[in-house]
This record gives C-alpha cells, sequence and structure tokens, in this order.
C-alpha cells in the first residue's frame, strides 16, 4: 500500500508539471489576444469540449439536475476559484516568472489545504496539522524568497 502512495504521488508530481506548460501557454496565447482574461476563456472553452470528448469517450452519463440543485451553493465555487487562478497565473507570468508564480501558489495551496486537513473542512476527513508540515511549508516560503532574491 506505501508503494501504490508513493506511485500515486510521482503521478501528480507529474501531472503538476503541467500547471507550469499551461501557464507558459496561456501566457503565451494571451500575447495574440486583447487581455489576460480572454486567454483564460480560451482555455476554460478548449477545456470544455476537452471534458465534454472525455465523457463521451468514457460514456457518463448527464448530470441529474435534481442532484445538481440539491447541491449547497458553495461547491459551485471551484469553476469560479479555478478562472481566478488561471486569470492570475496568466497576469503574473510576465511580471514575476513561471517559478515564482508556482512557488507562490503552491505555498497557498499548502497553508489552505493544511487549514482544511486540520479541521476537516468541506466534509473531508481530518489530517492532523503537524511540525513536519508546519516546517515544509516554511521551508517552502524560504524557498520563494530565494527565487526571487537569486
Amino acid at each position: 500500500m506505501v508503494m501504490v502512495k508513493y506511485i500515486y504521488t510521482l503521478i501528480v508530481i507529474f501531472i503538476g508539471c503541467f500547471l507550469a506548460i499551461q501557464g507558459s501557454i496561456n501566457t503565451q496565447l494571451t500575447s495574440y489576444l486583447k487581455h489576460p482574461l480572454q486567454g483564460a476563456l480560451v482555455n476554460f472553452v478548449v477545456g470544455a469540449i476537452c471534458l465534454v470528448g472525455l465523457n463521451f469517450i468514457f460514456k457518463t452519463q448527464v448530470p441529474d439536475m435534481n442532484a445538481v440543485k440539491a447541491a449547497p451553493w458553495y461547491l459551485f465555487l471551484g469553476g469560479m476559484l479555478g478562472a481566478v487562478f488561471v486569470s492570475s497565473v496568466i497576469f503574473f507570468i510576465p511580471k514575476i516568472g513561471v517559478t515564482t508564480v508556482l512557488a507562490a501558489s503552491i505555498a497557498g495551496q499548502l497553508i489552505a489545504s493544511s487549514i482544511i486537513d486540520h479541521y476537516g473542512f468541506f466534509g473531508l476527513s481530518v489530517h492532523q496539522i503537524s511540525v513536519g508540515k508546519i516546517a515544509g511549508i516554511l521551508l517552502l516560503l524560504s524557498g520563494i524568497f530565494l527565487i526571487q532574491k537569486y
């Protein structure tokens, strides 16, 4: 079971590389458009088309609208948060670089996820914060300083 956890972690690290590629590509796409929000819009339109195709390939069903309506309102903020993230990445990469943008966004993700894990927000299982987690976040924050300084 431990080996599976490591394999999953390596897969996620590999997929994490996609964020650097995506941000860089979207930034270049925006250079052909008039505004970073247009780049983000094109990104989400292409993503939506891709998801429709994947749902077709995997023969999933159309979501039940009654189930969608029953979901709490805050569960729909994910799309909005994704749009803010992608738009922000496109905006900030030319200003501070891909490395700084992604390191800072990962630090933010780790801070928020540690809080979510510790308290079990959104109905998730509780994973107590530890000294090691706090140290890791502080090391990443230190790394952001070093990335920007040198």
